[in-house]
């Protein structure tokens, strides 16, 4: 039995901003996920806008994010064609995993919480 008042979501807190390539300033779009370091290790997600402007999702529409450091990653969405490869040739390979995404930024009760999080390019 649950206390009243007390509620299994998790707490969060509002979290956005823009996700940008870092050679250009051009909008990313497609995915931007970030999940809290310490466990359970709480997902967020949103999908950018034509600008690169998101705002995450948890456990409800526009819920945000849970307190704490949290690790970036992107992703794309490329019809007719999902397989990681394909993906790799638009972003860097490393912006596409939490293992291997270098972005990490912290989320905080009493901010703003609005990050510009910047993705490159792979080498051509």
């Amino acid at each position: 039995m649950v206390p009243a008042g007390c509620s299994s979501e998790p707490r969060t807190y509002p979290t956005g901003g823009k996700v940008v390539f870092k050679d250009d300033g051009s909008p990313f779009i497609g995915r931007v996920y970030f999940e809290a370091v310490k466990p359970p290790h709480t997902r967020s997600m949103a999908i950018t806008k034509a600008d690169g402007s998101f705002s995450l999702s948890t456990v409800r529409e526009g819920s945000g994010s849970v307190e704490g450091e949290q690790v970036v990653r992107v992703d794309l969405d490329i019809p007719d064609s999902p397989d990681f490869k394909n993906r790799s040739k638009f972003v860097k390979i490393e912006f596409l995993d939490f293992i291997t995404s270098p972005i990490r930024v912290n989320v905080e009760p009493s901010n703003r919480n609005h990050f510009v999080i910047e993705v490159e390019r792979p080498p051509r």
